[in-house]
């Protein structure tokens, strides 16, 4: 069963498995939003996606973890640097 993640711009990246979800989104960051993600990040946004499509944290919307953004990713960065 392929792994999936949507972004908000509307893109789905789809792959067999993990490595190749990672690859896909990096890839997808990069030549449409100009972000140049690190396999750590990437990785976190497929957990993220995976964690929120299966409801497994809350079962409020509220309650549950939102996928991070570009934008957010790149505060994340700056807070570590």
């Amino acid at each position: 069963m392929d792994k999936v993640l949507r972004c908000d711009c509307g893109f789905e990246a789809r792959a067999a498995d993990e490595e190749g979800l990672v690859a896909e989104v990096q890839r997808h960051a990069r030549e449409a939003h100009g972000m140049a993600l690190s396999h750590d990040d990437a990785l976190l946004l497929t957990f993220q996606a995976e964690l929120s499509r299966h409801g497994t944290v809350a079962d409020s919307p509220s309650q549950r973890p939102r996928i991070l953004e570009p934008q957010d990713v790149e505060r994340l960065r700056r807070r570590k640097g």
